[in-house]
């Protein structure tokens, strides 16, 4: 192994980083990232964003939801970090996602019938919090944004000292994750989340103020090709990764020789597309290789958010794709 020897990487680095890197994050956001048995869900905002009086998170048709755990079961983890008004500093929080009656309500928010309501039991500055997690399932018009919602409601932080309602210390959300284990099962190939936000301001809702978030979830591919010139005992490999059928700009992409690592990297350019050129020394030997690719959460506003919801006042502000690994298959080589 040692005898095969790198003479280049074909791939437009500089181009590929910049493209990599795409549009600055806008400042509310949604994120979600999926296995067979868990998800996760996160939204996020800038400290300069209102407080949400209402987040909206619709699941995609195709997903179908287990309500049926017995109120007290845990089924998940949540974490999350707000900014204290009153103290002027941010705060961790961190606990349990907990199965309560689906009748538990969050005063005034979301009063219809909850095939199931999810607390975040959280704990911060040796405080506790409740926050009600509603599921409902869609019907109707509203059905076209999916098969379920999940309704959030938060009291404004933006109000005098001693204001009735006021959110605990005038926290305000920076950031909520939380994780659900045997609660989802996930449908194959890619989905579209959405989440409508309206927030507070002054202490009463701000309908003009509400915005549109999305979240991609879809696998992607790395794909690997060979070109032997016996001769000179060259072997140019390419490739391509995309997902949901779009390029991955800037993606670094590692050669696996014989399942290992051999230091033999390169960048996936603007189009996905990259390209590895090996030299063999050395007497023949029989090799496998493949393509192995870690992509990060990417920031898609772009083109996620090319067709926004209709009736949503301040449109679609971000979008995002979720990380994924991919490995391509094995090419078999004699050199």
């Amino acid at each position: 192994m040692k005898t095969i020897l790198r003479l280049a990487v074909l791939a437009l680095a500089g181009t590929a980083v910049l493209a990599f890197a795409g549009n600055a994050l806008a400042t509310q956001k949604l994120s979600v990232k999926q296995t067979t048995t868990s998800l996760t869900i996160k939204v996020s905002q800038a400290q300069t964003d209102p407080q949400p009086l209402r987040i909206s998170i619709y699941v995609p048709t195709g997903y179908t939801i287990n309500a049926s755990a017995a109120p007290g079961t845990k089924i998940g983890s949540t974490t999350g970090t707000v900014f204290s008004r009153d103290a002027n500093i941010p705060l961790p929080l961190s606990g349990d996602v907990v199965a309560v009656p689906p009748t538990t309500n969050a005063p005034g928010c979301d009063p219809v019938p909850h095939i199931a309501v999810w607390n975040l039991a959280l704990a911060v500055a040796g405080q506790s919090i409740n926050l009600p997690v509603h599921v409902d399932q869609l019907a109707g018009a509203e059905a076209a944004l999916g098969a379920y919602k999940l309704v959030v409601c938060l009291p404004p932080d933006d109000v005098p000292v001693g204001t009735p309602g006021r959110s605990a210390n005038g926290a305000r959300l920076l950031d909520a994750t939380f994780t659900v284990d045997n609660v989802f099962t996930v449908p194959a190939g890619q989905s579209l989340w959405k989440t409508i936000t309206t927030p507070w301001a002054g202490g009463v809702p701000n309908a003009a103020g509400t915005v549109e978030t999305r979240a991609l979830v879809a696998n992607g591919t790395v794909t690997l090709a060979k070109k032997v010139n016996a001769p000179k005992r060259l072997v140019k490999f390419s490739g391509k990764v995309t997902q949901a059928g779009a390029p991955v700009a800037g993606a670094r992409i590692v050669l696996l020789v014989n399942g290992k690592s051999a230091g033999f990297s390169a960048r996936a350019n603007a189009s996905g597309s990259y390209s590895v050129v090996l030299k063999k020394t050395g007497k023949k030997t029989t090799s496998t290789f493949q393509a192995r690719t870690t992509v990060a959460e990417r920031d898609i506003t772009a083109t996620g958010c090319a067709s926004p919801t209709p009736g949503v006042p301040g449109g679609c502000v971000s979008a995002t794709a979720s990380p994924f690994t991919a490995v391509s298959a094995k090419i078999r080589i004699r050199l």
